[in-house]
């Protein structure tokens, strides 16, 4: 089985993710076909559950700038994104500065976190699917607020695999889930009604 978070591992301060969302029906019809394209399954369909972190105050929304703690499957991963410089933004698409490192224990990790005066703000879990083809990274999610697909690599090549499914680009998202989570009416955290997990909010 691959790794979920294999091919962000060595990201650095100075790279950027380029990606977008475009909300989907069927899954499985999806995967069926980007398969015929060429594409290949890197990842198969694997959980998630998310921790996102703030100050008390808010101090790192404000920035718009996110710090997150990720069990994606039998893996941890704590991920820092904060917004690039005007000059290397890419209207239209979801452009950030990601910094990502791989972590040993989740519950040690976030008591790290807490220890230095952050607290978790919004938990949020999906199954996550990830395919590679065509100079993109395909993440197919079944979310508790729908199902997405996200399509991470250069402009170009989003677009022309969004283009190749059917998708304008007045079809891509660029929020994240915690705000269509809200957009869509949710409160708290943004759990499957069958989940087995409880809101890891203190």
């Amino acid at each position: 089985m691959g790794d979920p978070g294999f091919f962000k591992d060595s990201r650095t301060a100075g790279q950027r993710e380029i990606e977008v969302k475009l909300a989907i029906e069927n899954i499985r019809d999806l995967c069926r076909d980007l398969c015929s394209r060429g594409f290949r399954i890197v990842v198969p369909r694997f959980h998630e559950m998310n921790l996102v972190f703030d100050t008390p105050d808010g101090q790192l929304a404000r920035q718009r700038r996110l710090l997150r703690l990720r069990q994606a499957g039998e893996h941890n991963v704590l991920t820092a994104k904060s917004p690039v410089a005007p000059d290397r933004d890419h209207p239209g698409y979801k452009v950030r500065r990601e910094i990502e490192v791989r972590v040993s224990d989740f519950s040690t990790t976030r008591s790290i976190l807490e220890s230095c005066g952050f607290g978790v703000v919004f938990s949020y879990e999906k199954y996550r699917e990830i395919l590679e083809g065509a100079g993109v990274h395909v993440m197919l999610d079944e979310t508790p607020v729908g199902n997405f697909m996200e399509i991470e690599g250069a402009p170009p090549a989003i677009d022309r695999l969004a283009a190749g499914l059917g998708f304008q680009k007045h079809n891509y998202i660029t929020a994240n889930y915690r705000s269509l989570f809200h957009a869509g009416g949710g409160k708290g955290d943004m759990l499957f009604s069958h989940s087995r997990h409880e809101s890891n909010r203190d």
